[in-house]
């Protein structure tokens, strides 16, 4: 498809161009006709063709709404200002109604537990990075404390009962600040395109005032 789309839209730029600066336009007006009749057709055919899927820029509202980051929690309500919490690190953070089928007050998150972690990773315009939907499911799985995790989700999780689901905002200096390459702390986004959107926000807006990374965690297993 992209062959075609590439073809078509040479095909209709070489015939416009050629016939704007050719300087015997003026003198043959049959070729005019004919460059016309070439230019109209090729107009129609790029037209015609149908939009590549990485065209389409819309994202799913269940991705806007973080809602696959935290598939257990109530998202019909929105979470209250008033439920965001600030720490001394500058994390701040707001934890969701989660359904009690799911839940166990019993396993609280804290230093040294090792926690299966699903996310959702946004930047600070909203926009979706990844998640471990996208990535099959597989949550993360790590231990609080051992410098597994990036800053943020390390110290972020930590108070949560298993079952339960909150919404990180992540400063800058708390996320990737050692990179997103292999081996790195996680949860690390998957690909070229993903990495690549973390390292601008990383090196090239680390400076700019309220920036940051929004993250949404659910909890599944606390051992």
């Amino acid at each position: 498809m992209i062959s075609i789309i590439t073809l078509a839209t040479f095909y209709c730029f070489f015939f416009i161009t050629t016939s704007a600066l050719n300087p015997c336009n003026n003198v043959q007006p049959l070729v005019k006709a004919k460059d016309a009749s070439r230019r109209s057709l090729a107009l129609s055919i790029v037209a015609s063709l149908p939009v590549p899927a990485f065209a389409v820029t819309t994202l799913p509202e269940e991705y806007r709404q973080g809602t696959l980051g935290a598939g257990n929690a109530d998202m019909s309500e929105p979470v209250p200002y008033e439920k965001y919490k600030k720490m001394d690190n500058g994390i701040v953070y707001a934890d969701q109604a989660v359904r009690a089928s799911r839940a166990d007050a019993s396993k609280v998150v804290a230093e040294g537990s090792k926690v299966n972690v699903q996310w959702l990773l946004r930047k600070a315009n909203g926009y979706f990075v990844d998640s471990s939907e996208v990535q099959g499911g597989v949550p993360f799985i790590f231990t609080v404390g051992d410098g597994t995790a990036i800053d943020c989700v390390d110290q972020g999780v930590r108070g949560m009962s298993q079952g339960g689901s909150r919404r990180i905002v992540c400063p800058l200096n708390l996320g990737y600040v050692k990179g997103v390459e292999d081996n790195k702390p996680g949860p690390l986004p998957k690909g070229f395109g993903p990495r690549q959107q973390i390292r601008r926000v990383q090196e090239v807006r680390k400076d700019v005032p309220g920036e940051y990374l929004f993250f949404e965690v659910a909890v599944t297993r606390v051992q």
